[in-house]
């Protein structure tokens, strides 16, 4: 394919500066400036041009009439209409002409509202008249064309376009953007030599391929303004009506952080497998030794000394095993289903060993999450303000405005806001016997629905927790046969829970909480 570089443009009516100015502002263009209806008329069939700019008033007559003799002629280039005022014209019909761009006023700069939108468009139209594309003849046609070039340039992704010799021929601002090319430069170039030079046959053997298949999936590295960027690119093959390949099009997706997060994950799982090897041997066999010796020994001798023993050694090995289960974490599919809020808020609460405290909650609806973990969940998150928020706090469950969420809030001491950034954190604790899973467990619960959990500002001055991105629908929940409707039995630990399992407060006497205080409020610890 053949494509003459130098570029036509007819600008009927206005202010000669701004035919000048586009001019110099685009190169390998001609502007051919008008005044007259009659000078437009002689212009249009004399010679043929690549984009028209249209005054709307002109000394005798108007920019509306040139527009329509030019569709009547079938003349189908681009035309960028430039208005006296936004209520001088009627939009609808211009639309209907088929205009592609649209100003008012004389106080728009050429140079960056109306040149650049003049060079694409004429270029475009070049290669579509070259390529035997053909252009969209009905108005509201246009309209659509110029809806979605701007939506193109709206994308943060790529968009491109490659005749059948691959090379560039339409792109979106994105393309431009991350290039640092100009119009010029970007025209016309073959693909292959954007990106990174060991990347260079991948994207050449994508080109003959979508070419020869219509289609194509690959990824390669593009030196960019913001760095080298690794993207995946497609690609779909263009045919003209009449049956003629004319290129391929395709779109191009950022993917760096995709692949470094998986590459960060990989090595990750590495070290906790190792980890878990740890666990297993190095740790799990001295305990159980112990706990043998120990218990040969209170057979014979037991004691209150002995027994605070046993009762530290389970601890270790709960606590061993909850770390475990972290270390090993299975990726599980989180399986949603409509759920009676209530009824799991209140089946949660009734096997989280809550003491006296009291629970409030009064909704109907329906929360659309998977039952097993969504109570676990819940079980983590009352059993911390359980133990943190006094003898006898009330916790408040109720949905947020809008169903976008709900807030589980108690009316104790509330959290210290020198703290408050830190409570999700795994292993984060002030007290002396915890293991700061708890709330990390409620965290790591939330992520795997797809919801954010924070600490927000209560207005019991008590701690108060807010889980967004939650979905409630209408459904009716679903019978599982446990008695509550859309919740399941999940007082056993489920088998390879994906997260650190729960963080229970054993082995406390009689009258403390988890610090090993006494039952008297305090700022919640967790």
């Amino acid at each position: 394919m053949s494509i003459d570089p130098q570029l036509r443009v007819l600008s009927v009516g206005g202010d000669r500066a701004i035919s000048r100015a586009v001019e110099q502002a685009v190169s390998r263009m001609t502007v051919e400036h008008v005044e007259t209806l009659d000078a437009a008329r002689s212009a249009l069939e004399d010679g043929s041009f690549d984009c028209l700019i249209l005054a709307e008033t002109l000394p005798d007559g108007d920019g509306t009439t040139v527009l329509r003799e030019a569709r009547a002629a079938e003349l189908e280039f681009p035309v960028v209409f430039l208005a006296d005022d936004p209520t001088s014209q009627s939009l609808t019909e211009l639309v209907d002409l088929g205009i592609s761009g649209y100003l008012t006023g004389d106080s728009f700069d050429p140079d960056e509202a109306l040149a650049p939108r003049v060079g694409r468009l004429a270029r475009r139209h070049r290669v579509e008249q070259s390529t035997r594309v053909s252009v969209t003849e009905s108005g509201q046609d246009g309209d659509r064309g110029w809806v979605v070039e701007d939506a193109l340039d709206a994308l943060d992704d790529v968009f491109y376009v490659y005749d059948q010799e691959g090379r560039l021929v339409s792109w979106n601002s994105r393309f431009s953007e991350l290039t640092n090319k100009s119009d010029e430069e970007l025209f016309g170039t073959h693909a292959e030599s954007f990106f990174a030079d060991g990347d260079s046959e991948v994207v050449r053997r994508a080109v003959e391929q979508v070419m020869e298949n219509g289609e194509t999936v690959f990824e390669a590295r593009l030196p960019t303004t913001r760095g080298t960027i690794l993207f995946q690119l497609t690609g779909h093959r263009l045919v003209a009506p009449d049956g003629t390949v004319v290129g391929f099009c395709g779109v191009g997706r950022d993917i760096t952080v995709l692949r470094q997060h998986e590459e960060r994950l990989a090595r990750q799982n590495e070290r906790l497998d190792e980890f878990a090897r740890v666990l297993s041997h190095d740790l799990r066999n001295p305990l159980s030794i112990s706990t043998g010796f120990l218990n040969l020994e209170r057979q014979e001798n037991d004691s209150e000394y002995l027994e605070r023993v046993a009762t530290s050694l389970d601890r270790m090995s709960e606590i061993v095993s909850n770390v475990l289960k972290a270390a090993r974490r299975e990726r599980t599919v989180v399986e949603f289903s409509p759920i009676a809020f209530e009824s799991l808020v209140e089946q949660a609460w009734d096997t989280a060993d809550t003491g006296n405290a009291t629970l409030d909650i009064d909704t109907e609806k329906v929360i659309h999450a998977d039952s097993a973990r969504l109570q676990r969940l819940f079980e983590n998150l009352f059993r911390n303000v359980a133990d943190h928020a006094g003898p006898t706090p009330t916790v408040t469950v109720e949905v947020l405005d809008g169903d976008t969420g709900f807030v589980v809030e108690d009316d104790g001491n509330g959290i210290d806001s020198d703290i408050a950034g830190q409570v999700f954190e795994p292993g984060f604790t002030t007290a002396p016997n915890g293991t700061g899973f708890g709330l990390d467990i409620v965290r790591s619960l939330a992520e795997a629905h797809g919801w954010s959990v924070s600490v927000v500002d209560c207005s019991s001055s008590g701690a108060r927790f807010e889980f967004t991105g939650v979905s409630f629908t209408d459904s009716e929940p679903e019978l599982d046969g446990s008695g509550v409707d859309g919740v399941g039995d999940l007082n056993g630990v489920e088998n390879g829970e994906s997260l650190r399992d729960t963080a229970r407060t054993d082995g406390l006497t009689e009258g403390e909480n988890a610090d090993g205080d006494s039952d008297e409020p305090e700022p919640y610890k967790l």
